[in-house]
């Protein structure tokens, strides 16, 4: 096909008619995949979108197959490419990096100007997972974070509240280090351009190129967290392109809808390796996001697609010391009691114990004690005193049935 425009329609008909089956979103919901533009306080953005997943009913432009949707209503945006050049790279992340912008202003005015008052429960878990500390419960408690937690805490509010933003690429770039590289040199060029870059909020929620992707951090459904705790805010994989797309569809369906969608992963884990690493930063007058970025080399980021799921493994002060917390009604005091029983028993301190639960994940501070983020925690004790702990029962069900483990837990149910 030389004519390319035609070649390009084609492929974005085929993003489309690939995202709208029935295994991919249940027809019940009145989800429906369309062309068209996005509407918001009555106003239409000026960029055409290829291909977007929205629920109810839009306005048909004309007598066009182009329809108008209301913010509200879409899930998903799609700039779908044959081949993924760095040009189109670049602008595709400009073209959705505008819809997003539009969406925060759209966001911030609701805010301000209707009294609205989001639900950030799912919000607040990835933020202590990330932090290790409570998250507020309602947003304006975002006010009486220190400034680089409220912007990590808006951060994680647009990107469960804003359209998922996705580049499919069905080629382009052949290895998994040219993708990450592309990617950085478009970052440096947009912020040689205006002075202020990409922010966090606007980049893309997965870019794919053949099988290799780009995939936002933001714990939906893949939070990305360095060896130093440290929030990663891009990772990237060589496998699965098209199982990322339909689990973000998912993951965004499952939100908006509140329904749960068949995962069915059993072990599996999607083999990430961290492309950014972000963190707050203020100079003079102006807040915004320092990153680093991880650059190994394409050896170094060949690697199996065979990770697999497991509980996080604990010592014996942690064993204990969960014990104690749900004796204590899921409350565990960091007090001078407990420091002096830590060191007298395992020669640690209360302060070395408060560190590893919440290396975990699945703990956090809260006035002065430790206690779960979750509202179920599942713990077995091994016959050494060590243990495991998860949240996630089904899997820690599967993996204990795959390492013939007969399953005793220990069941912290946390009601607040």
């Amino acid at each position: 096909m030389p004519h390319m425009p035609t070649l390009g329609s084609a492929y974005e008909e085929i993003t489309k008619q690939g995202i709208d089956q029935h295994f991919a979103i249940p027809k019940h919901l009145d989800l429906k995949v369309v062309s068209g533009f996005i509407e918001l306080s009555g106003k239409m953005l000026p960029e055409q979108i290829d291909c977007m997943l929205v629920c109810g009913e839009g306005k048909r432009f004309g007598i066009t197959e182009q329809y108008i949707y209301d913010i509200e209503n879409v899930l998903c945006v799609f700039e779908a490419k044959k081949t993924l050049s760095k040009k189109d790279f670049s602008d595709a992340v400009s073209h959705l990096g505008k819809i997003k912008k539009a969406f925060s202003e759209y966001f911030e005015h609701k805010l301000i100007n209707e009294a609205y008052d989001p639900d950030v429960d799912v919000i607040g878990l990835r933020f202590s997972q990330l932090t290790g500390k409570a998250a507020p419960t309602h947003y304006m408690g975002i006010h009486e974070l220190p400034e680089s937690e409220g912007m990590l805490f808006y951060a994680l509010v647009q990107e469960f509240f804003a359209p998922v933003t996705i580049i499919h690429g069905y080629s382009g770039y052949t290895t998994e280090r040219g993708i990450r590289k592309a990617f950085l040199d478009i970052i440096e060029e947009k912020k040689a351009e205006d002075g202020i870059g990409v922010g966090i909020p606007t980049i893309p929620s997965l870019v794919t190129s053949g099988n290799y992707s780009l995939i936002k951090g933001n714990g939906l459904p893949f939070l990305g967290v360095c060896q130093d705790n440290k929030w990663a805010p891009v990772l990237s994989t060589r496998y699965n392109s098209a199982k990322l797309i339909l689990e973000l569809i998912w993951m965004k369906i499952s939100v908006r809808l509140n329904i749960k969608m068949p995962y069915d992963d059993g072990l599996y884990m999607e083999n990430l390796e961290p492309l950014l690493v972000a963190e707050a930063m203020r100079e003079g007058d102006v807040a915004g996001w320092m990153y680093n970025s991880i650059e190994p080399s394409e050896k170094f980021l060949k690697r199996n697609d065979d990770r697999l799921w497991s509980p996080v493994t604990i010592g014996k002060p942690e064993v204990s010391a969960i014990n104690l917390m749900a004796f204590k009604g899921g409350y565990l005091q960091l007090d001078k009691d407990l420091d002096e029983y830590l060191k007298g028993k395992y020669e640690i301190s209360v302060e070395e114990l408060k560190d590893t639960l919440i290396s975990t994940r699945l703990f956090m501070l809260f006035d002065g004690y430790i206690r779960p983020i979750h509202s179920q925690i599942h713990m077995i004790t091994c016959d050494d005193g060590s243990g495991f702990v998860s949240s996630e029962r089904e899997r820690f069900d599967v993996w204990c049935e795959e390492n013939q483990i007969k399953p005793h837990y220990l069941n912290l149910i946390f009601m607040e």
